[in-house]
């Protein structure tokens, strides 16, 4: 039996076109079950806001990540600072609409988080004033 070149190049170009199909699908499914992103959120609370209304933000955020450190800078009014991570979609969104619905909450940022870069030290600072040293 003789197979004719050009059935035989056809079959491998539907061959190859069902392989390609199934393997991108394959790892879209794959990539979107496992990923997860970092966001930073910063919650500006207002002058009437208490104690319990600051662990209540704080439980909000760990409703997306039980494992986030949500800091407080006592300051007067206090800001609060976390870095979540998630899969959920639209966080940012989601976070900012729940937090700035609350009375006690003045504005809320939320972006992706950036990993800080390796600062290096300053130069050393001289207290010698005597410029001929």
């Amino acid at each position: 039996m003789r197979i004719n070149r050009r059935v035989a190049a056809g079959l491998l170009v539907i061959v190859g076109a069902v392989l390609g199909t199934v393997l991108g699908i394959s790892l879209m499914q794959g990539s979107d079950a496992d990923e997860t992103a970092r966001y930073e959120v910063t919650v500006q609370f207002n002058g009437s806001v208490t104690q319990q209304e600051i662990d209540e933000a704080g439980a909000l955020l760990r409703t997306f990540d039980d494992d986030v450190d949500f800091l407080i800078m006592e300051i007067f009014p206090p800001i609060g600072r976390a870095v979540v991570t998630t899969e959920a979609a639209d966080f940012c969104q989601t976070v900012e609409a729940a937090l700035e619905a609350k009375s006690y909450v003045d504005e809320v940022s939320c972006g992706p988080h950036v990993e800080p870069s390796e600062a290096k030290p300053d130069a050393p600072v001289s207290t010698d004033n005597d410029p001929n040293s």
